[in-house]
């Protein structure tokens, strides 16, 4: 059941075009820590705001929330024991 939680959301935000690592699954870690600031979840920009509360999302929660030297968004999100990173663009679009 876990596996195919995690599948559906890859296949639905690569249908996008976008990305999603699953730390859990692909054995990634996040930037480190020098290279990002912790930000609110209301800073993110609208457009990460707002594919965040899409369906592919549902039941994740923002465990954290930084923005990136670059300009680029990091987002961390977990739902029961999976956690996923969401990596998004300055504009706020999905990477």
């Amino acid at each position: 059941m876990l596996l195919v939680v995690a599948v559906g959301l890859l296949l639905a935000v690569q249908s996008t075009g976008g990305s999603l690592i699953s730390e859990r699954s692909l054995g990634k870690t996040s930037i480190p820590q020098e290279d990002k600031t912790k930000i609110k979840k209301e800073e993110l920009p609208e457009a990460a705001r707002k594919t965040l509360d899409t369906d592919p999302f549902k039941g994740w929660s923002v465990i954290n929330a930084y923005k990136m030297k670059s300009g680029e968004f990091e987002v961390e999100l977990k739902k029961e024991e999976l956690t996923q990173i969401v990596m998004f663009d300055k504009t706020g679009k999905i990477k």
